[in-house]
């Protein structure tokens, strides 16, 4: 059975290749998003009050390609130390019971 950081890596969103493509599609709907911007600014009013609900989604989407994968990595590094302190404190619990 794999390990849990093995488990942890295999997952799509810690492959570089994974986050390069998402980041390519992620490029390539936001020039589109400001091209339709850009053509329907003037023949409608509400398209300059989308942008307050579009530009915090494409922040958003942006950090969940780009920071969350190294948080994600962060996390699993402290919960593996964690792990080890425990096992470590565990270990020293046996040999002093003997």
């Amino acid at each position: 059975m794999a390990s849990l950081e093995e488990q942890f890596r295999a997952q799509p969103i810690m492959n570089k290749q994974y986050q390069r493509k998402k980041l390519i599609g992620y490029l390539i709907r936001t020039a589109i998003a400001a091209v339709l911007y850009w053509y329907f600014w003037s023949l409608s009013w509400w398209v300059p009050f989308s942008l307050w609900f579009y530009i915090p989604l494409n922040l958003a989407g942006l950090f969940m390609i780009v920071i969350m994968p190294r948080l994600l990595e962060t996390k699993m590094r402290k919960a593996k130390q964690r792990m080890d302190d425990a096992q470590a404190i565990d270990i020293e619990g046996e040999i002093v019971d003997d």
